[in-house]
């Protein structure tokens, strides 16, 4: 079983708060991911989550609250560590550049130790199925041999358009294509956002924005199919929180945080 060979250090501030923090990445006994703060450690498994479009939150039962981890969650899985300890200064963890590329890069940097103890793999059996707005929303979950993700987005009507990837789900392939997708929004959200007190921290560096012409700012994508490689993160993000991800090929069709959600919820009671 894979932990980190040292600790890590990430600062940075958080996409929502505006606020800096401070991230410590841990080694650790016990296979897993778990939130430490002063009154002890708390699995991710036992989170009570907090679901919005724009991020996923959640509330652990040592009191630790904690806002926008899918990136950091998703490279945790992405990169194969088993068994973690994460500490958070402030309540939201750093954005960084918007992808989950710097904490799959430390991963990496750091480096692996063998620790005694062998998780068990766990497999979807039979196909889940869930929809949100009346079919427009989709998210299923097939049997099959080898942990596989496609998404398809819709943005018709915007720079962005209707994309589609496919990816099997290896370390090799999270870190050097997955991990660098960065998140994404358009100019004409930004007053839900002002109007909810989110993307307090957001800017050029950490998201990438769309108006009606294409990137703002002088920004480029780092690949072509940026934006939808960006929903697989979230998506993996997300699953961890119902512990190592099933094997399976999940596909999700305009889907989001919140349905996500109902997934993670739902493998929860297949794997308790």
């Amino acid at each position: 079983m894979k932990t980190l060979k040292n600790e890590i250090k990430i600062g940075g501030v958080g996409l929502h708060s505006g606020e800096e923090s401070t991230l410590w990445m841990r080694p650790c006994g016990s296979a897993g991911i778990y939130f430490r703060n002063k009154s002890g450690l708390s699995p991710v498994t036992e989170a009570v989550v907090e679901e919005d479009s724009r991020l996923t939150g959640f509330s652990l039962p040592n009191g630790a609250v904690v806002r926008t981890a899918e990136h950091l969650l998703a490279a945790i899985a992405g990169m194969g560590l088993e068994a973690v300890e994460l500490e958070l200064t402030g309540n939201e963890v750093p954005i960084l550049d918007g992808s989950a590329f710097p904490f799959a890069e430390a991963i990496k940097n750091c480096g692996f130790e063998e620790i005694d103890g062998k998780r068990k793999k766990r497999a979807i059996a039979a196909p889940l199925f869930l929809e949100e707005n009346d079919g427009g929303r989709l998210l299923a979950a097939a049997p099959a041999e080898k942990l596989t993700v496609t998404y398809i987005i819709d943005y018709s009507g915007t720079p962005i358009g209707t994309q589609k990837v496919k990816y099997d789900i290896t370390s090799e392939t999270f870190y050097n294509i997955i991990s660098k997708a960065r998140t994404f929004g358009l100019t004409s959200e930004l007053d839900y956002l002002k109007q909810n007190g989110l993307a307090k921290g957001g800017t050029l560096d950490n998201a990438l924005v769309f108006d009606e012409k294409g990137l703002v700012g002088g920004q480029r994508l780092r690949f072509p199919l940026e934006c939808v490689t960006h929903k697989v993160i979230d998506l993996l993000g997300d699953l961890t929180l119902a512990g190592e991800i099933p094997t399976a090929h999940y596909v999700a069709v305009a889907a989001g945080h919140s349905i996500h959600g109902k997934l993670t919820r739902r493998i929860k009671t297949l794997f308790p």
